[in-house]
């Protein structure tokens, strides 16, 4: 089978590689498409620190599939419900991770596909299917930033992810203001629910641009006594500067949010399958497996996600 492998930061190759095989609890899935998004960008010019341990490696964790002739789709890791952190009912802190989904077939380990291995409900599109990932990850942030119904949230970033959080801010209750992002992003942004502006004075900022300077910016924005999701990663050196006076004298809560849970994970699936927003519009671009290192090297403009075709 061909299967998408990264030698180091911006060396991609399509090669053949041999079928996985399965074993106890595991399960094989042909692929019939994977999306593409940021953090598969940021690994193929960076590496993971988490995805691609070691090279070559396979990324790729957003996909749709087929076993025994249904339609499925699996999220991208799975807890382990024994440590601290599951204990808390906090983030695990043994996740076992997928990776692979940009090549013809997959297996999904036993832990992932005994919790976070779904069926697509019918009428569901698989570009739209595969979207239940990402989608869940920015359920999971509305829930880590406490949104209460009336509250203003500001989201730095109009790509997907800045999307797909508007839409679950609208679900929470919430008022959307998307900040920032290319023009024709912002066209996008009415129909998920939100409206564009500066976002200054919001109860609650949602950083999803993924940069040092969005992070800052998301501290600057909130309100006195109000509340900074930072979902977009950074390296692991990066340390951009945090207003102390802010924080400390003006009492503003910044939180983390990395990642989903089994319970967001069946969310977004329903959520997707509701037809609530028009999702098949991240979904800009097609393109064939053979031609995936050069869509990472050269994105378009335009592109929000593309659907990667084995």
């Amino acid at each position: 089978m061909k299967a998408a492998l990264l030698y180091g930061p911006g060396d991609l190759r399509i090669e053949e590689v041999p079928r996985p095989e399965p074993g106890p609890g595991e399960v094989l899935v042909q692929v019939e498409l994977a999306l593409t998004d940021a953090t598969d960008l940021k690994t193929f010019r960076r590496g993971h620190p988490l995805l691609a341990l070691e090279l070559p490696a396979r990324f790729g964790h957003e996909l749709c599939g087929i076993v025994d002739g249904r339609r499925v789709v699996a999220a991208n890791s799975a807890p382990c419900g024994a440590c601290a952190g599951c204990e808390r009912r906090e983030q695990c802190l043994e996740l076992v991770f997928l990776a692979g989904a940009y090549a013809d077939w997959i297996v999904v380990p036993e832990r992932i596909a005994a919790v976070n291995l779904h069926e697509v409900p019918a009428g569901v599109a698989p570009e739209v299917a595969a979207l239940v990932e990402p989608l869940a990850c920015c359920l999971r942030g509305v829930e880590r930033a406490g949104v209460e119904p009336g509250q203003t949230v500001a989201i730095l970033g109009a790509g997907p992810i800045g999307l797909m959080l508007a839409a679950c801010v609208g679900d929470a209750g919430g008022w959307p203001v998307v900040v920032g992002g290319r023009e024709e992003r912002q066209a996008l942004v009415e129909a998920f629910g939100a409206e564009t502006g500066d976002g200054r004075g919001a109860d609650v900022v949602i950083e999803a641009a993924g940069t040092e300077q969005a992070w800052i910016d998301a501290e600057r924005l909130a309100r006195p006594g109000g509340t900074v999701v930072v979902f977009g990663g950074l390296p692991r050196d990066a340390r951009p500067p945090l207003d102390a006076y802010r924080l400390h004298y003006e009492e503003l809560t910044i939180r983390g949010s990395f990642h989903h849970t089994p319970a967001t994970v069946r969310a977004a699936l329903g959520f997707l399958a509701s037809g609530a927003y028009p999702w098949e519009r991240l979904v800009s671009h097609r393109v064939l497996l053979a031609d995936l290192p050069a869509l990472f090297a050269d994105p378009p403009r335009d592109v929000l996600k593309a659907a990667v075709i084995p």
